[in-house]
């Protein structure tokens, strides 16, 4: 199961009465372990091997919002592992077998709902969790950053001091908030048609100018103006203008801006990292490794509504721990 991850600063974690997930969803990072969350409620929480080392091992650990909702939980193994754990793999907490994790592929497990809940409860706690194969082969689960994490759900769920909550427990079930309802999808017009005259802009020095004009120090285009423009149009005085803004051994970002077809065209940026532009889906694709071992990679994907391309996808924080483009595949934003 592949789920997929602004690493937040650790918040002040209290008890506060109605913390729901915002819009834009909930990246959120401590230690070992990382909180993702989407504007419905549901929160997967990852979970890593102690350290920085390669060959390790992750845990998801999903929740639906919602009275009496179970965790879900998933188990990963590294690519960087040299051979796959021999079957079956255990939960063992503090030396006892909890359960047998079900398979999925040679590196790929879930837990069922029995064995998800003892580990959450285990990582409230004090725990030494490992998870062994048949050939005794133990690959160790860090519990540094799980209470927070853990927290910090049961607060965006608002479930704090209830019977489901994963840390504070309580008796009011029935004061839990079922999920949000789905935004409807991003839909947009028929592109018109790129004129061939539309390629000669991008020798007006204007229009350079009015590209770097959009950009930031966060945001930046080193090659801007070493590299020549690509344009399309969107509609009768909008473009969609590209060009390479940086490139190294395993990735290439190119900026993407909407212009006006005339001077001064004015200009904004919509990413300086993008990937590729999709015509026939009218959106914008970024898929940015962050590492040159190929294991995290930052996703997002921006949908053109007839006035500007729009946010629809994001799974912006993945840690780079030996597993291809990343562990989970989990977005923090789906429109």
């Amino acid at each position: 199961m592949k789920l997929h991850p602004l690493c937040w600063p650790l918040l002040v974690l209290g008890t506060l009465a109605h913390a729901e997930v915002p819009g834009e969803g909930v990246e959120f990072s401590h230690k070992d372990w990382d909180l993702v969350c989407l504007r419905t409620g549901t929160c997967v929480a990852m979970g890593y091997s102690p350290g920085d080392s390669l060959d390790g091992i992750s845990v998801a650990l999903s929740r639906d919002a919602g009275p009496g909702t179970p965790f879900t939980g998933n188990l990963l193994f590294a690519d960087q592992i040299e051979e796959p754990p021999t079957e079956p793999v255990s939960l063992v907490l503090d030396g006892e077998l909890i359960d047998t994790a079900k398979q999925h592929g040679p590196k790929d497990y879930w837990l069922d709902e029995y064995a998800s809940r003892r580990l959450v409860n285990a990582l409230a706690g004090s725990t030494e969790i490992r998870f062994v194969d048949a050939r005794g082969r133990a690959w160790p689960l860090s519990g540094a950053g799980a209470t927070a994490a853990l927290l910090k759900m049961d607060e965006l769920q608002e479930r704090i001091g209830t019977p489901t909550a994963a840390v504070r427990r309580g008796d009011d079930e029935e004061l839990v908030p079922g999920p949000r309802p789905v935004s409807p999808p991003v839909t947009y017009p028929p592109l018109v048609d790129t004129r061939p005259e539309d390629a000669q802009l991008a020798d007006d020095p204007a229009l350079r100018r009015a590209l770097g004009a959009a950009l930031s120090a966060h945001q930046p285009c080193p090659d801007l103006h070493a590299r020549p423009l690509q344009i399309e149009r969107l509609d009768e005085h909008r473009l969609l203008v590209s060009t390479q803004c940086s490139a190294n051994s395993y990735n290439t970002a190119t900026g993407f801006w909407v212009a006006e077809d005339r001077p001064p065209y004015l200009a904004s940026l919509v990413t300086e990292a993008g990937t590729r532009f999709d015509r026939l889906r009218a959106n914008i694709g970024s898929w940015q490794m962050q590492s040159p071992r190929g294991d995290c990679m930052k996703r997002s994907f921006w949908t053109w509504d007839g006035t500007r391309f729009v946010l629809t996808y994001r799974a912006g924080y993945v840690r780079c721990r030996g597993f291809k483009d990343g562990a989970w595949a989990v977005p923090s934003y789906v429109n």
